[in-house]
C-alpha cells in the first residue's frame, strides 16, 4: 500500500511515521524545508468539546465565546 501526505507539519509528519509503522510506504510533499511550515493552526478545525466536556454547565455559552474569539 501506498500513501502521499501534503504538507510536513506536525499533523503530516505524525500521520507518515505511523503510516509507515504499519508498512505503508509514505511520501510526504512539502512546498518549503520541513522547518518553514505553521503548525498552530493545523487541520482547519477546532471544537470546544474537544477539550471540554459536553456535560459542562455553561459549554454552549463557552462554545459561542470561542467561535466569536479571533486568534490574536
Amino acid at each position: 500500500m501506498q500513501a502521499t501526505i501534503i504538507g510536513a507539519g506536525i499533523i503530516g509528519l505524525c500521520s507518515a511515521y505511523y503510516l509507515q509503522k504499519e508498512g505503508v510506504e509514505v511520501t510526504v510533499i512539502e512546498r518549503g524545508d520541513i522547518s518553514d511550515g505553521c503548525s498552530f493552526g493545523n487541520m482547519g478545525y477546532m471544537s470546544p468539546s474537544h477539550f471540554m466536556p459536553l456535560a459542562s454547565p455553561g459549554i454552549i455559552a463557552e462554545g459561542f465565546k470561542h467561535i466569536l474569539t479571533f486568534y490574536k
